[in-house]
């Protein structure tokens, strides 16, 4: 099949609780995913992620599949086609400090994450002491071989909210069910009283990106940069953070079945697993 023949030329798909479903402790994407995926780039068509994470899980996943992959990161503020950062947006660091410094002051946070240029940083304290290394070590535990390295120091972490450019900020809210709620209310408080950023709630935890840099956006300036049709994507995704990508490419889009039932409505399609797109992608050969 030639890429003429071939409708979707570009699956945006995000990775944790979607491409990354159900979590492959050893293979990381499924069998069945990874054929379907095989065939579809042999076909000529093109694997974007659309990620809150940043490039190192373009690298992640390019390795794991075998083949180049293009990565619209921190929730749209990091835009990588071919090897080149073609768009970033970062935050202005007395904001974010200080929108560190307010969530703190409103939350009781046990963990916050910087997603940066040169390195992801851990708060290293902020009163928590103990706790804060505790859920630190559950959060890493819990990515298992998805763990991007990140880093827990005092000084590179000041360092980083100083002068680092800063793509994302994540605030986990804990490990336990409970903590779902509680996030869940408080993206809804932060995003009612902050107009200088994008909130995303996804579970335990919070992601805070510059203001405009939204999974949708990043979407449309990777299309427009490679000269991409709007008529030939799908969307694929799992959490609050892909809301925004359900509603701009509704016709388009595919939300896990596992997924809130809050996220669903926004999506025109469920499917159980990422492979499940073959059938929408080759739809002439369903019987």
């Amino acid at each position: 099949m030639s890429m003429a023949e071939l409708k979707t030329k570009l699956i945006a798909t995000d990775l944790d609780g979607t491409l990354f479903y159900p979590k492959e402790k050893k293979k990381m994407v499924g069998d069945k995913t990874r054929a379907f995926l095989e065939r579809y780039h042999a076909d000529g068509g093109k694997l974007l992620l659309v990620s809150g994470r940043t490039a190192a899980a373009r690298n992640i996943v390019k390795n794991n599949l075998g083949f180049d992959v293009d990565i619209v990161g921190g929730n749209g503020s990091l835009i990588i086609s071919d090897d080149k950062i073609i768009h970033e947006e970062y935050f202005d660091n007395e904001v974010a400090r200080k929108l560190i410094d307010d969530v703190k002051r409103l939350f009781k946070i046990p963990l916050i994450i910087l997603f940066c240029e040169k390195h992801n940083m851990v708060s290293p304290k902020h009163g928590w002491g103990f706790f804060t290394g505790f859920f630190y070590s559950l959060y890493m535990k819990h990515q298992g071989v998805y763990r991007e390295e990140t880093f827990r120091d005092d000084a590179i972490y000041e360092e980083e909210l100083s002068h680092g450019k800063i793509y994302k900020i994540m605030f986990f809210f804990g490990a336990f069910k409970k903590a779902i709620e509680r996030s869940r209310k408080a993206n809804k408080i932060l995003r009612s009283i902050f107009e200088h950023a994008e909130f995303s709630w996804s579970d335990q935890t919070i992601e805070v990106t510059p203001l405009g840099c939204t999974k949708s956006k990043g979407i449309e300036f990777y299309l427009d940069y490679n000269g991409l049709s709007r008529e030939n994507i799908m969307v694929v995704g799992d959490s609050g953070n892909d809301i925004s990508m359900f509603v701009a490419h509704h016709d388009v889009s595919f939300c896990m079945e596992h997924s809130s039932p809050s996220v669903q409505k926004h999506a025109r399609y469920i499917i159980d697993n990422f492979s499940d797109l073959e059938k929408y992608v080759y739809p002439s050969e369903e019987k």
